[in-house]
């Protein structure tokens, strides 16, 4: 598999989630990061683990970052929220490539 290396922001954006324990269970933090930049581009916290907090940082995302005109790549670790069909279809209708 060969590496891509972006040579400018909105080539590239990684997603990923983590959790934040709290007092009382824990709260899940799910963020989208430009990887030319290392600039957080999206985030959103949930107090479930589901595609609802990663469709919601995408959304920001995408929000933020209109000209998208360079082909932008989406890389994540395709768990489940990555996969859910409201999520790809995300991606679909913002011509954003799946890695």
């Amino acid at each position: 598999m060969q590496k891509f290396m972006p040579t400018s922001a909105n080539q590239l954006w990684v997603s990923d989630i983590t959790y934040i324990r709290l007092s009382q269970g824990f709260a899940y933090l799910s963020l989208v990061t430009d990887a030319y930049s290392r600039k957080i581009v999206g985030f959103d916290l949930c107090e479930r683990i589901s595609a609802k907090g990663c469709i919601a940082a995408l959304k920001m995302a995408l929000k933020q970052n209109p000209d998208r005109s360079l082909g932008l790549i989406h890389h994540s670790d395709r768990g489940i929220q990555y996969c859910s069909n409201n999520y790809v279809k995300l991606l679909q209708q913002n011509r954003i490539a799946s890695a």
